[in-house]
């Protein structure tokens, strides 16, 4: 129990450092933390999907989480919603670390769809695929945070595009 009590504080204390580094890099640079408005742009929406979808405009909801919503009207309405949460939001959860909030958002959707995590390789440091019918959910960890993907009426296959889309720096 000490050991795994211990593994738990090292990798706890690991990915407070990488977040702070982090922060202190874009702090350094001038650069802002990610927001789902810098990790999705509309063309690499309609490239990942293959129909130009319109933005509802992403929020800024404070403390590190972000929303950006997207929508297809017609005959074949579709939605994609993108929340981001990055590291500083992460940390100030009672989860702490990117792992941890990853499972924790992962498993929530397992729990209320009854459908099972499909891993999803090649994709961020890791990601995973939910079929939570009538939505879809993909879920994507990258370095700086975790990424949230909820969709209406995409397939597999779109959804897993748009991941990728959202893991590419």
């Amino acid at each position: 129990m000490q050991t795994v009590l211990r593994a738990n504080s090292v990798g706890a204390a690991i990915a407070a450092v990488f977040g702070l580094t982090t922060m202190l890099s874009h702090a350094q640079t001038g650069a802002k933390p990610p927001t789902c408005m810098t990790l999705l742009t509309g063309d690499e929406l309609t490239s990942a999907v293959g129909v130009k979808f319109e933005n509802m405009g992403g929020e800024e909801k404070g403390g590190g989480e972000s929303s950006c919503p997207w929508m297809l009207r017609g005959s074949s309405f579709k939605t994609v919603n993108v929340q981001f949460y990055n590291l500083a939001y992460i940390t100030d959860t009672t989860f702490k670390t990117s792992d941890a909030w990853f499972e924790q958002v992962v498993s929530a959707t397992e729990g209320v769809s009854a459908k099972k995590r499909e891993m999803l390789a090649g994709i961020g440091q890791k990601a995973a695929f939910v079929a939570a019918d009538p939505q879809v959910l993909a879920v994507v960890q990258r370095a700086d945070g975790v990424a949230r993907i909820v969709a209406n009426n995409l397939t597999k296959a779109q959804i897993t595009a748009v991941a990728r889309a959202v893991a590419t720096p």
